[in-house]
């Protein structure tokens, strides 16, 4: 692969934003798509949002039940996520040129999409614009790489076909959730769970941020964690090889999924706007350009001039909202492998039941500062006790 790394003219930031699946445009607003809005757009900032997988046009009560539906499934299946990764793939194509600073945002889903894109990138560069029509064949060698094990499908798909080794200069995600489930030939078809090569460890990625959530509890929205303390390699074929620590900050807010990653009505989100106001500070100050005005409205509720929307500033004392209801619930009592398994449950022949188990916070795991606040206000809020 070609190696990026001069600049031609002055450097701009490629900015992705990849949403969860259940996200409307025009409903209530995810932290993916407040940051959208608060991104400067401008010819030294390219951005690109995507909303996730049948997230338009559902404006009838039949539409947002296939919507829930097609949710739940793309959660637990991937379906959806090849059409997701390839849009944001073809847009870098087309607009990196060498020097530019790509980031990377993402919620939910679109939290896994924007790592898995990063693993693309990781393992086969970029394509040449004239080349885009390949982008499929690119995703296939990379996930023919997960499936055979056998990493040099990848590589040699790179090296055919000459692309960019290019880095990741930021990757920022709330609360990753969402892995595949596929039927595998090896094990007669009988489903099972698959990560994407480099989505969990990924040397080309500089920078990367997580805000996770401390309350969530269903089984659908199990944490895809990142691991610390690896290196960074910008240019992995320079000789002798070097490398420096990865910039990496994870941590953990009060709420749920959408308490940390945004989605509930406007008036509710109190809680969400905290990890958005950490995510953009921590973007801002690796040279990501915002709307100053616009980041001061939609997060921190001072109203624009002539504006016609009310927004709440962060609350670290705001609604916690508890998600484990109706149909989710009833998914808690099917049987789960106990390899999974996060907290103390009776098992049996290899088996437990979920019932809402709250999730494992791993030990010396860090907490944002307005957990403390939650705390000393609630004496029952007791994050700690999920620490293993």
């Amino acid at each position: 692969m070609a190696t990026a790394n001069v600049t031609d003219g002055a450097p701009r930031n490629i900015v992705v934003l990849c949403d969860g699946t259940s996200n409307q445009v025009e409903g209530d607003l995810s932290n993916v798509l407040k940051l959208y809005r608060i991104a400067d757009q401008s010819t030294l900032q390219r951005v690109f949002y995507d909303p996730g997988v049948g997230t338009i046009g559902n404006d009838n009560s039949w539409g947002r039940l296939r919507q829930k539906v097609v949710s739940v499934l793309s959660m637990a299946s991937g379906a959806g996520l090849d059409d997701n990764i390839l849009r944001a793939y073809g847009f870098l194509c087309e607009n990196f040129r060498r020097g530019d600073r790509i980031f990377m945002f993402g919620f939910s889903r679109g939290a896994y999409t924007v790592r898995a894109l990063a693993g693309l990138i990781h393992m086969v560069g970029l394509l040449r614009p004239d080349q885009i029509n390949l982008s499929g064949f690119a995703l296939n060698a990379y996930k023919h790489a997960a499936e055979r094990d056998d990493l040099h499908v990848a590589w040699d798909f790179a090296r055919v076909m000459r692309s960019q080794t290019v880095s990741i200069h930021f990757v920022g995600v709330w609360d990753t959730v969402a892995s595949m489930i596929v039927p595998r030939p090896d094990r007669f078809y009988i489903p099972s769970l698959r990560q994407l090569p480099y989505t969990r460890v990924n040397p080309s990625v500089r920078a990367f941020r997580h805000a996770m959530a401390i309350d969530e509890r269903r089984r659908m929205f199990r944490l895809n964690h990142w691991m610390d303390g690896q290196d960074f390699v910008q240019f992995p074929f320079a000789r002798p090889l070097t490398s420096v620590k990865q910039d990496c900050r994870q941590l953990w807010f009060a709420g749920n999924h959408s308490d940390v990653g945004g989605g509930y009505p406007e008036t509710v989100s109190g809680l969400s706007k905290l990890p958005l106001d950490w995510m953009i500070r921590e973007a801002e100050a690796d040279g990501l350009r915002i709307d100053r005005a616009m980041f001061q409205h939609l997060v921190h509720g001072q109203q624009l001039k002539d504006g016609r929307h009310d927004y709440v500033p962060p609350d670290p004392m705001g609604p916690l909202h508890d998600a484990l209801k109706g149909g989710w619930w009833i998914l808690e009592w099917f049987p789960k492998r106990l390899k999974w398994k996060e907290t103390r449950r009776f098992s049996l022949l290899g088996l437990y039941l979920p019932r809402g188990e709250r999730r494992a916070i791993p030990v010396g795991s860090q907490f944002a500062p307005s957990v403390a606040v939650r705390e000393k206000a609630d004496p029952k809020y007791r994050p700690q006790d999920q620490i293993r």
